[in-house]
């Protein structure tokens, strides 16, 4: 047999008794679960706790199918209230027409494309940078001009640009 303080005492060196343990280790680690289960599984008293267990698993009947599971067992749900809309885009931020366009925050605006159209100046509203790689068409028109690259098309207009999707 071995005590809970790990001690391993022989055949005929203890017998059964009712009075409480007087081994100060033994008396600390009877409070210790973890130190008590390990001893049961450790002994043979262990491997029969676990059959019973088993036996007691098996005996239970699984729910079917179309009864609910009982109240104690259901979980906890939460209605989560859909998220906010985003707000809407407007049709216009300073020179750049933002139909077909995407933001991608802080000014800087994308065509389906790929083509970057970056916006400056106080409140992001004037056209400031383009950014594409492929073919771009620049062409005088009058005092200003007009600039093509990909899908985005820069004209003058008034005292500045228009920044818009070319049709």
């Amino acid at each position: 047999m071995t005590t809970l303080c790990g001690q391993v005492l022989g055949e005929g060196a203890f017998t059964a008794s009712d009075l409480p343990p007087d081994c100060a280790n033994c008396i600390r680690r009877s409070r210790d679960q973890s130190r008590i289960s390990s001893a049961f599984f450790e002994s043979e008293e262990g491997s029969e706790l676990l059959r019973l267990s088993l036996e007691q698993a098996r005996a239970r009947k699984p729910a079917k199918a179309g009864e609910p599971a009982p109240a104690s067992r259901r979980p906890n749900l939460r209605v989560m209230p859909p998220p906010a809309p985003p707000p809407p885009v407007p049709t216009e931020v300073g020179e750049l027409v933002t139909d077909g366009f995407k933001s991608k925050g802080q000014g800087v605006w994308t065509s389906p494309a790929g083509v970057i159209v970056r916006m400056g100046g106080k409140n992001r509203e004037e056209f400031a940078e383009l950014v594409f790689e492929g073919s771009v068409i620049v062409t005088r028109e009058g005092a200003g001009m007009r600039i093509r690259a990909g899908d985005v098309e820069v004209k003058p207009k008034g005292d500045g640009v228009e920044v818009r999707l070319k049709r």
